[in-house]
């Protein structure tokens, strides 16, 4: 499997202490262009000497498979269907 794909943006950037993890910080133009901020999901994953971090992706079916009585939301009637809303 290659990870490697076109470079399109790289940076430098140092490891540093996290409470009992490490972190590495983002710069900004990286962050901006790849869409994450604070709180977005990501991976990050191992392949040998290199570590890839991949924007999270969530399918559709493991969504709903995660749905349960207890966090279902009841039915809302936002009234009458307008405009281009009308079947």
């Amino acid at each position: 499997m290659c990870i490697r794909e076109e470079v399109t943006m790289g940076a430098r950037s140092h490891v540093s202490k996290w409470g009992s993890s490490l972190a590495v910080r983002i710069p900004k133009p990286i962050a901006e262009q790849w869409g994450v901020h604070e709180g977005s999901a990501i991976e990050i994953l191992s392949h040998g000497d290199e570590v890839v971090l991949r924007k999270r992706t969530y399918d559709l079916a493991d969504l709903v498979s995660q749905m349960n009585p207890e966090n279902q939301h009841p039915e809302q009637d936002w009234g009458e269907s307008q405009g281009d809303e009308a079947w």
